[in-house]
């Protein structure tokens, strides 16, 4: 039996679909936007792309998980664009870290009077000051309620400030993104913890509206196993919250870490800049000195050209004196290395920094002497999901091994405390321990509640928690007012001249580069690890994206069915086949009737069907056709 082939006819949806880096981001930010912007030297209007879905671009430009990338379809030709990198470059240029910031280029409207506004200055409470409630806050503001950031820290940021290590993200970008958030008339009240300080029934009283709950999930899992009381064992969450509120915490000098997530891997890459170093040093004083001798080596630079060596070689010194300070960390996983959690590329750079990763690991017990750690137990695990992919791990009997150690950090997870509800707040907790909210809606038992972000789902990556915030924000919108948020776009397609496509030439065979990174011998204290991209780079690196806003069209009218763009497609994309053997939609069916007023017979008429997946868009169809019906186009979705 002949083969079919499924097939849709192509309309603005569809062409919109195409897009499989915005169309994977929670907030549907244009990647594919602003990285062509970047390939074409417009980097303000790449940071607008960016910025404008995102109120956190700064922040994503370092530490986003980049589910973009992970659907980039260049990644099918050999390796994705390095489009989160690429964010940062522009944020450097135009973002909150830059002296260029103008959050009026991005909301040229954001001063006018909140009476000519959706929300009319309506109260709105929004506990806690993480990404999902400050981006709740941002979209608020923006459509003229007047929101309350409740956070119970003395600092906003929730875990982008408690649970993110400095080296990754410095603080001064995240203040600078809270600032940016405040200034649209977001007031924030630091040292307000529900539960302390108010409940739900204060905020009625003092007159809010609505309520968004954001209050993250701040609390470690427990795990049952002998030992987990001793002196000397720390849980993740409360151990990066300790250092980044800038407390010390002595590990000792052989560190264990249970684990295999990103966080897991934070630990363990934190344990290392938490050693004491050079005789008691602390880290302000040591960066004081570090800084100190920078100038020195600058001065010398320009009095004694000779002279820079000498201080070079002492700087080189002191850093191996202060890396050989390092404690041993290992970490300990349930998962083999294909199965962690964690992004590859913390792996890689935990490993380079001396990390020691040991896989297919589960912890049996902790034991110790006169309530003090001194060693843990691990046993074989011999798989982690079973035949269903349910987490069900398995171990090996009689593989037991101690590891004796001064340290051991549990990083299995975190929950949400949620002892503040009372009976009257009429609030459902599901049974696994998180606020039950409506995905779509963020609705939670309680009308006049809302909830997103990890109390609600559990934690997941930043950018969900930015896309639950601005959801919510839209159905408290709809809620107090009655009226759905207008979206209103348009379609705007763009035709291109036969040969002249905003592709540059080689992009087919450039490599896939990274950001360059801080040597490993300067990685100390709050260092920022990772760097941006230089320009040239990054202009290389944003030339590689193959522009799925743009493809071939076919005009049915002007072609004559040559097969010649088939024959030139360096991708085999294209075909031509019979139409009887194509199947569809009532679209396709509603297509072939307008066309010949009946379905052909096999073997009749023939149709050029495109595998979408596969083209690269280097325009060699349109520059071949005899008879010019095949265009460039992009096509987008624009507001109205």
């Amino acid at each position: 039996m002949p083969a079919t082939y499924t097939v849709e006819v192509p309309d603005v949806k569809y062409f919109t679909r195409q897009v499989l880096c915005r169309e994977h981001c929670p907030v549907g930010t244009d990647s594919g936007g602003y990285v062509q912007a970047i390939a074409e030297g417009r980097d303000e209007d790449a940071y607008v792309i960016a910025r404008t879905p995102n109120p956190f671009a700064s922040i994503c430009g370092r530490v986003c998980a980049a589910p973009c990338e992970a659907k980039c379809r260049r990644g099918a030709l050999d390796a994705a664009v390095s489009i989160r990198a690429l964010k940062r470059f522009v944020c450097e240029k135009h973002g909150v870290e830059s002296s260029a910031f103008d959050l009026a280029r991005i909301y040229p409207d954001k001063n006018q009077p909140v009476a000519g506004k959706l929300g009319g200055g309506r109260r709105v409470a929004v506990v806690g000051g993480g990404p999902a409630g400050l981006s709740c806050a941002h979209d608020l503001a923006l459509m003229g309620f007047a929101p309350t950031v409740f956070e119970a820290q003395q600092i906003s940021g929730g875990m982008l400030v408690l649970g993110v290590p400095e080296y990754r993200l410095p603080r001064d970008v995240i203040q600078a993104e809270i600032d940016a958030i405040a200034s649209l008339g977001v007031e924030i009240k630091p040292n307000s913890r529900l539960g302390r300080d108010f409940s739900l029934a204060d905020l009625k009283r003092q007159g809010f509206e609505a309520v968004f709950l954001g209050i993250g999930a701040h609390k470690s899992r427990e795990m049952a196993i002998e030992g987990v009381q001793l002196d000397g064992v720390l849980r993740a969450i409360d151990f990066l919250l300790n250092i980044n509120l800038g407390y010390r915490v002595t590990m000792g000098r052989k560190v264990v870490v249970i684990g295999g997530g990103n966080v897991a891997f934070d630990v363990a890459r934190s344990v290392l800049r938490q050693t004491e170093r050079m005789a008691g040093m602390t880290e302000k004083e040591l960066r004081s000195s570090l800084q100190q001798a920078a100038a020195a080596l600058e001065q010398l630079t320009a009095q004694e050209p000779e002279a820079p060596d000498q201080v070079r070689l002492a700087l080189d010194v002191a850093r191996e004196a202060i890396r050989k300070g390092v404690p041993e960390v290992h970490m300990y996983c349930l998962e083999s290395l294909d199965e962690i959690p964690a992004a590859h590329e913390e792996i890689e750079e935990a490993e380079r920094e001396g990390i020691r990763l040991h896989t297919r690991y589960g912890p049996k017990r902790i034991y110790g002497q006169d309530g003090k750690l001194t060693g843990i137990e691990l046993v074989r695990c011999s798989r982690v999901f079973d035949e269903n992919r349910r987490f069900n791990p398995q171990f090996i009997e009689g593989s037991e091994e101690a590891v004796d150690c001064d340290t051991v950090v549990l990083a299995i997870g975190q929950t949400a405390d949620l002892s503040w509800i009372r009976p009257e707040d009429d609030l459902k907790v599901t049974p696994r321990g998180s606020l039950q909210a409506d995905p779509r809606t963020l609705a939670t038992s309680r009308p006049d509640i809302f909830a997103g972000g990890d109390v609600a789902f559990g934690p997941r990556i930043i950018i969900t928690a930015v896309a639950e915030g601005k959801r919510a924000a839209r159905s408290i919108a709809t809620y107090l007012t009655g009226q759905t948020p207008p979206e209103p776009r348009t379609a705007r397609i763009t035709t291109y001249p036969t040969g002249r496509f905003p592709l540059q030439s080689g992009y087919e065979t450039r490599p896939r580069s990274t950001p360059p990174m801080l040597s490993l011998d300067r990685r100390i204290g709050i260092a920022e690890v990772e760097h941006a991209f230089p320009e040239p780079a990054a202009r290389q690196q944003a030339e590689r994206c193959l522009v799925c806003h743009m493809g071939p069209v076919f005009n049915g009218d002007e072609c004559i069915l040559c097969g010649g763009c088939a024959d030139v497609c360096p991708e085999s994309c294209l075909r031509l086949v019979d139409i009887a053997r194509l199947r569809g939609n009532a679209q396709l069916q509603a297509a072939v009737l307008a066309r010949y007023g009946r379905p052909p017979l096999p073997g009749e008429q023939a149709a050029i069907i495109k595998d979408e997946l596969r083209c690269i868009r280097c325009g060699l169809c349109a520059a071949r056709c005899p008879t010019g019906a095949i265009t460039m186009e992009r096509v987008e979705l624009l507001p109205a």
